[in-house]
């Protein structure tokens, strides 16, 4: 414990970010996998949903700690679903949302660890983990954040024998960076799941 809490320490927890284009890969995926309507939704205004993503990437730690903002978002996104706010303002914030989660995913917070995610990205199978049906907010992002952090070491040992130009398809490196990716996807669904069904949709078709 004491390690991992040394390493964290030492993290740069400035940069929480993949990069531009293993958000949208991301957020592109999660989509698929959320309830049939939304997915309509967020296909109508695709537009406006690169926007949220690509607005978060660019405020990248400029509003406080990543578990609050995701909290804060999901309930700003319910509430503005009730109030039938404009669909294209609900999914720009649905963007920051895939955003916010694929950085909560993120074990190991550097620029050398997000390209090379980006650079093996078409590698990573995207498997689906499973709809969560007793979904609770503050439970999953604790858990998620958790699991995280378990990860950073793992990647950090990776680095102690060289940068990410060393690292082959057989390196823990790249197994993290898979596993990550998916559960990134699985976590963005599941989220817009709770969202949508918060906001009173129907979510009885939604992918399994």
């Amino acid at each position: 414990m004491k390690r991992l809490l040394l390493i964290l320490l030492l993290l740069p927890f400035n940069a929480h970010a993949w990069t531009l284009a293993g958000d949208r890969q991301i957020a592109s995926a999660s989509a698929k996998l959320a309830p049939p309507d939304l997915y309509l939704v967020i296909k109508s205004f695709n537009h406006e949903y690169a926007r949220g993503i690509e607005k978060a990437l660019a405020e990248e730690g400029q509003h406080g700690a990543l578990r609050q903002r995701i909290e804060n978002e999901t309930r700003n996104v319910i509430s503005m679903l009730k109030a039938n706010e404009p669909m294209s303002a609900v999914v720009e914030r649905l963007g920051v949302l895939a955003h916010l989660v694929g950085d909560a995913n993120n074990p190991y917070r550097n620029d050398d660890y997000a390209h090379y995610f980006e650079l093996r990205m078409t590698k990573f199978p995207t498997v689906f983990y499973g709809p969560d049906p007793h979904f609770r907010l503050g439970p999953f992002l604790d858990r998620t954040l958790a699991r995280t952090a378990n990860f950073t070491p793992l990647v950090v040992d990776e680095y102690t024998r060289g940068a990410s130009a060393s690292f082959d398809d057989h390196s823990t490196a790249f197994g993290v960076a898979s596993v990550c990716y998916s559960h990134s996807v699985t976590d963005t669904a599941n989220l817009f799941t709770y969202i949508w069904r918060e906001s009173g949709g129907v979510v009885l078709n939604a992918k399994n």
